[in-house]
């Protein structure tokens, strides 16, 4: 569904409040995640002529930034591998709100595997600021020292 997004802006708003329901009811990871997927996908075309964003598009991002916070806290890397993607998926259209999460991220910094490591760091490149550089820089120094 994602993809016919792209071909279809108008059914961006349509789907937002399916894909809502899946992720707010479906215990199953897969599904979870492609659902959220397919949100941030639809997220990118939700803005109407006018400028404004849909209805309920605040709640869905609200919704998916908080699922892949739970992917990304999980003890299984391939899960939190892929929270760390749709995070980046979510800061195409939303920035500040995966900003918000930059804490857990410089977490993933410290991981074992590179494969975490690398896409925090594409997460950190995306949120720096003039106001929280230096603390960054200080963060990303302490772990090469380490």
């Amino acid at each position: 569904l994602g993809q016919l997004v792209g071909e279809e802006p108008r059914l961006a708003r349509k789907l937002l409040a399916p894909l809502a329901q899946i992720i707010t009811t479906t215990p199953a990871k897969s599904l979870l995640y492609e659902c959220i997927s397919t949100a941030t996908t639809c997220l990118l075309y939700t803005k109407k002529a006018d400028g404004t964003d849909a209805r309920n598009a605040p709640q869905v991002v609200r919704l998916c930034a908080e699922r892949l916070r739970e992917f990304i806290r999980d003890l299984d890397q391939n899960l939190k591998y892929l929270g760390l993607v749709g995070l980046v998926n979510l800061m195409r259209s939303h920035p500040r709100v995966v900003a918000e999460h930059r804490e857990l991220v410089q977490q993933c910094l410290m991981d074992n595997d590179v494969t975490v490591r690398l896409r925090a760091l594409e997460l950190i490149t995306g949120m720096v600021t003039v106001k929280n550089l230096p603390d960054i820089v200080r963060r990303l120094l302490e772990h090469v020292q380490d």
